[in-house]
């Protein structure tokens, strides 16, 4: 017989949580902890060791916590605890991208082994309940095509699906390669917005990013509304997925392309 370990809190434990609870709020400082129990910083710290040994709260850098619901499991952790604890960390100027991206707005069934976070500057890669989080750096130019989002109890910058698609083709490496960003397209066609698709493209100005694009809709045969106007203009040739292998398979002479994925594979993906 398997004897479940009950986990019990003390009494000044549970005030804090029903205080931080109905107060609606989940990242805190010890010196609202302690504010809020009416003891000295040293006994806040002391109630905040207790409730991080049993997974009540994270500490996120010193003297921040963030509270973990009684009712998060392993993916309310992810989808929500780790997007809090970036949104804290950086504040602004930064948007969750890529494959974490695609999970977010239900474009790829997978949860991503990393999460990867566009930034103007530099930071070091951390990790967060053994999640590890990495940094992209890209210009400040680049920074656009945002949103914010809710997550635990407040909110968190992302990559809306236009820019998601679009950084997937930039760094397929980020997104888990070629073939993840071509279901991810499939899965949003009746949600992109083709004006902003195309405005972003110009706005990258990155000419590989318009030659995967143009690829993949003609392969997944989508016709948006009104045609894209990526530009054909091409000098050489560009790697189709230049996070695969660098096996040569075939050529599109129409969007200077060396293809180094089977097309059934980008196929996979598509319902019929």
């Amino acid at each position: 017989m398997t004897v479940t370990k009950r986990i019990t809190l003390g009494e000044r434990e549970t005030r804090l949580l029903f205080a931080l609870e109905s107060r609606n709020v989940d990242l805190f400082t010890l010196r609202e902890a302690a504010r809020l129990l009416r003891v000295d910083r040293g006994v806040a710290a002391d109630v905040l060791y207790r409730l991080r040994r049993k997974g009540r709260v994270i500490q996120v850098r010193k003297g921040e916590y963030l509270l973990v619901p009684a009712r998060a499991g392993i993916e309310g952790a992810w989808s929500e605890s780790i997007f809090r604890v970036i949104d804290a960390i950086l504040r602004n100027g930064y948007y969750v991208g890529f494959w974490a991206a695609m999970k977010y707005w239900d474009l790829t069934e997978q949860v991503p082994r990393t999460v990867h976070v566009v930034i103007p500057g530099r930071r070091r890669d951390f990790r967060f309940q053994g999640q590890p989080v990495r940094f992209v750096t890209m210009g400040p130019a680049r920074i656009f095509g945002t949103t914010r989002e809710p997550a635990g109890k407040g909110t968190f910058s992302v990559s809306d699906r236009e820019r998601t698609i679009l950084d997937g083709l930039l760094l397929p490496r980020y997104a888990g390669g070629i073939t993840e960003v071509a279901k991810a397209l499939w899965e949003s066609r009746h949600e992109l917005r083709w004006n902003r698709v195309e405005a972003y493209a110009r706005r990258l100005d990155v000419d590989a990013v318009n030659r995967r694009l143009g690829y993949l809709l003609d392969l997944l045969g989508l016709e948006p509304p009104s045609r894209l106007r990526l530009g054909r203009d091409f000098r050489g040739f560009r790697w189709l997925d230049p996070s695969g292998r660098k096996e040569r398979l075939g050529y599109s002479s129409e969007w200077g392309l060396i293809l180094n994925v089977e097309p059934s594979d980008l196929l996979d993906g598509r319902q019929t």
